[in-house]
């Protein structure tokens, strides 16, 4: 009965401290409105944290001391390190940030937040049949996440490369920069 109450307990916490950080992470894109942010970073990321443990626990066979809770909430923050960064100390968004999750790229693909919602649901798939013991259909998933990924890359719309081209580029982009008015200026 000890163990199941330090479980409980640990979860609890952990799942308070992950919901308020992220109900901050939330209110800040808002405020900036920059909504589109939170949600393609968050999905992104958290689909990366959740593979990354599916892929340790096929790959060992043992279970991660981690839960897809928590590995997806540290996918999170490792996708929105640019924009942690912009916040924080006002760095602009260079191209070396793509280390981070492809922060930069994933802007560009078609379908963008539709498109990470699929990459996210696939890796929660695959994390359910791997601690499940369905090794192949786990596999499977993360494979498709995997192309799904990749095919979207390669139609990505080209990464405008001056201020001249982000001003020229199509309006609905201000989804994706709150900066827009100051590049219009």
């Amino acid at each position: 009965m000890n163990r199941l109450v330090r479980f409980s307990y640990r979860h609890l916490m952990t799942t308070g401290l992950i919901l308020a950080v992220e109900i901050l992470f939330y209110r800040q894109y808002a405020h900036l409105g920059a909504e589109f942010h939170f949600w393609l970073h968050g999905l992104f990321g958290a689909a990366l944290g959740v593979s990354a443990v599916t892929t340790w626990r096929l790959m060992t066979n043992k279970t991660v001391p981690v839960t897809a809770w928590e590995a997806g909430f540290v996918g999170h923050v490792y996708s929105a390190v640019p924009d942690i960064l912009f916040i924080a100390v006002g760095i602009l968004h260079m191209y070396w940030m793509d280390v981070f999750a492809l922060h930069i790229s994933v802007h560009f693909i078609p379908a963008p937040i539709p498109t990470m919602l699929g990459l996210f649901i696939l890796s929660l798939l695959a994390y359910g049949w791997a601690s499940d013991g369905r090794r192949k259909l786990a596999i499977a998933c993360l494979g498709l996440a995997g192309v799904v990924l990749c095919v979207s890359l390669l139609f990505r719309h080209p990464i405008p490369t001056s201020l001249r081209h982000l001003q020229r580029h199509d309006h609905s982009y201000v989804w994706l920069c709150p900066m827009w008015d100051l590049y219009r200026s």
